[in-house]
């Protein structure tokens, strides 16, 4: 699922934010080209990011969000603007029927104006490095692909290799990296 899969006036970015979509990503794309996977996780830039953890699909999130500005009349691109303007933040912050926070801006896509993204510390939320991000999407691919444990020498192979960072002098399951193999299901020893 990219964005464009989800319906107009969306525009959310699930390999960024969304623990779900993640793991569905690493398990179709175990094949991928490496060009096509580079370009992928070159998506998710290279500052913090809310991952979203929740049970609520890409899809469910988009249609609840629809729904909401349905009923506060904000969903045409006028309104919208309108309704983010009338406290002077340029943003505003929802809740979700799974009580998870998320944040409006202006979306500068063409036919996608609604730019969703999990809400910073919000419930169901972590944040996290987008380099942290890409090395453990990356390192869950190679694993699989690979057929090989996870190691400091597969983690620093993905890094150089894949994502064109520096290897990393040590790997600690309940750090950061750890963490996310975790989440991502991976196994968080070496």
């Amino acid at each position: 699922m990219r964005y464009s899969d989800l319906p107009q006036p969306i525009l959310f970015h699930p390999l960024k934010h969304h623990l779900g979509y993640i793991r569905e990503f690493i398990e179709t794309h175990t094949d991928a080209e490496d060009s096509f996977l580079r370009a992928q996780l070159k998506t998710l830039g290279r500052s913090q990011l809310d991952l979203y953890l929740g049970k609520l699909s890409a899809q469910q999130i988009a249609n609840e969000t629809t729904l909401y500005l349905q009923k506060h009349r904000a969903l045409a691109p006028d309104a919208y603007r309108l309704y983010l303007s009338d406290s002077g933040a340029e943003y505003k912050l929802i809740s979700l029927s799974d009580e998870s926070k998320w944040v409006l801006r202006w979306g500068v896509v063409e036919g996608r104006h609604v730019h969703l993204h999990p809400a910073r510390y919000s419930q169901h939320t972590i944040r996290v490095k987008a380099n942290t991000l890409k090395t453990a999407v990356a390192v869950q691919i190679a694993t699989r692909r690979y057929k090989e444990p996870l190691s400091l020498a597969l983690v620093n192979q993905v890094r150089t290799q894949w994502l064109e960072l520096a290897p990393i002098p040590a790997y600690l399951p309940e750090g950061g990296l750890g963490k996310l193999l975790h989440l991502l299901g991976g196994k968080d020893t070496i």
